[in-house]
């Protein structure tokens, strides 16, 4: 068995225990962690600022309660790598997994977020990643991450985004953006197919979730020559779980 805490960085309540759930089959468990303090919803750096030392703070409580791995649920990795010098569990982004995932199912990838300020902020990781010279495009969908549910064009403005990424911008991978799009990456897929345009298309958070199970499973974990603990000093208006042991 393997144990996966699901950190949701942002205050707005999204139930992922019930999306999950199929997942166990593989002998995973779960449990998921909600921010107090912080956005309720992430869609610029500012936000990522402010939901990142709660996000840190939940991974740290999750490792002490016998956590063996941590997923990040929100595709822009808010505090991923700030997490990870923090506990000593594997800590899952899935924009990053996406992003790597996607270079090895094609030459080329697009990424489909919510808003048009997101554009930087994928660039940048792409650069960050290493990953730069594979991203094809970075097409916005113009919807907010709250209006994802209420807005009846959702799918089709996906569609329209993703066929542009494929013929205009020869993009044979297409990331859905925001984890508020999941479950809709077969659709995607196949209303693709039906135009002859036959790519790869990628929910984040199950390759997430099967990546960080695959993790644990083998014994891996971030370097912690990378990822070193930070040094001990007194940090005000926090309260901070002690640091784990690492060998």
């Amino acid at each position: 068995m393997a144990h996966i805490n699901l950190v949701i960085p942002v205050i707005t309540r999204f139930d992922l225990l019930d999306y999950v759930k199929p997942f166990e089959k593989y002998g995973l468990t779960f449990s998921q962690s909600h921010i107090e303090h912080g956005p309720a919803s992430i869609e610029s750096e500012f936000d990522e600022l402010f939901c990142g030392p709660a996000t840190v703070i939940k991974a740290m409580e999750a490792e002490a309660q016998g956590a063996d791995a941590v997923v990040i649920c929100c595709m822009g990795d808010p505090a991923l790598y700030e997490t990870r010098q923090a506990v000593a569990i594997p800590v899952i982004g899935p924009g990053e997994t996406a992003m790597h995932t996607a270079s090895t199912l094609g030459h080329r990838f697009s990424i489909l977020p919510t808003l048009e300020r997101r554009i930087f902020t994928y660039e940048s990781h792409a650069r960050k990643y290493g990953l730069e010279s594979r991203l094809a495009s970075v097409r916005p969908l113009n919807v907010a991450v709250l209006e994802i549910d209420s807005r009846p064009d959702v799918f089709e403005t996906i569609l329209e985004k993703a066929e542009l990424a494929v013929r205009a911008d020869r993009a044979d991978v297409i990331i859905l953006g925001c984890l508020g799009l999941q479950g809709l990456d077969l659709r995607v897929k196949d209303a693709l197919a039906l135009k002859g345009l036959h790519v790869a298309v990628i929910d984040a958070l199950p390759l997430a979730i099967m990546s960080a199970a695959t993790l644990v499973r083998t014994g891996l974990r971030h370097s912690p020559r990378a990822f070193p603990l930070p040094p001990s000093k007194e940090i005000s208006g926090y309260s901070i779980p002690p640091f784990s042991k690492r060998v």
